[in-house]
């Protein structure tokens, strides 16, 4: 979208949930997202600008349009080289550290989830699955398991495939999945169908290779 008023230009990004998906629990777990982007402010996550709902009770958020690629593509059309790709990995770490001081574990970082703009600045998007350690402020809208909710199995650590508790350790393990493809050009979990047994296997029984 478009800010275009007597005031200034500015392109921002807006995410509403789509007319028949809209059931409660989709629009609870938007709501829990659009709070969560409220709690969070950081150069390298995608800063929440406005929200609201749309005349007929869609819930909407505005934020920062991201001009730029996925981590992975980044490094290999710009041909980084290993110091740049870990200095680049390094600001991704401290945007993920930033949202666990904040109580915040993500749950669903992947290469696709993490925009490389100009100047080499990264952004955090997309904390749609993303849960509040505090218990207390975490209405229990998301799931972890592949039988139960959304996640992406090749960067999913074992107890996210399993369905048991989530700490933050999760996400670090999606961070050394992530820095293992943009090092090797290959993913660390390769997994060839996507059935819950094979998924089991892989992420959960099978070494990462050196």
């Amino acid at each position: 979208g478009e800010r275009d008023d007597e005031h200034y230009r500015k392109l921002v990004a807006i995410k509403v949930v789509k007319r028949g998906m809209d059931s409660a629990e989709v629009l609870a777990r938007f709501r829990h997202e659009r709070q969560i982007l409220a709690s969070l402010e950081h150069p390298y996550i995608a800063r929440l600008i406005d929200g609201g709902t749309t005349p007929d009770d869609r819930p909407f958020f505005v934020m920062e349009y991201v001009q730029g690629q996925p981590i992975d593509s980044h490094c290999r059309e710009h041909g980084l080289n290993v110091e740049s790709r870990l200095r680049l990995f390094l600001r991704v770490c401290e945007a993920v550290a930033y949202a666990h001081r904040s109580l915040v574990v993500h749950r669903d970082l992947k290469p696709g989830n993490i925009f490389v703009s100009a100047g080499e600045i990264p952004k955090l998007l997309d904390f749609g699955v993303a849960k509040l350690l505090d218990p207390g402020n975490d209405p229990g809208l998301t799931a972890t398991s592949v039988a139960m909710g959304p996640l992406t199995p090749e960067y999913a650590s074992p107890e996210q495939i399993r369905g048991l508790p989530i700490t933050t350790a999760a996400d670090v393990y999606a961070l050394g999945a992530i820095l293992f493809e943009i090092l090797t050009g290959r993913r660390a979990q390769r997994i060839a169908t996507h059935t819950a047994l094979e998924i089991d296997r892989v992420v959960c029984q099978t070494d990462t290779p050196r």
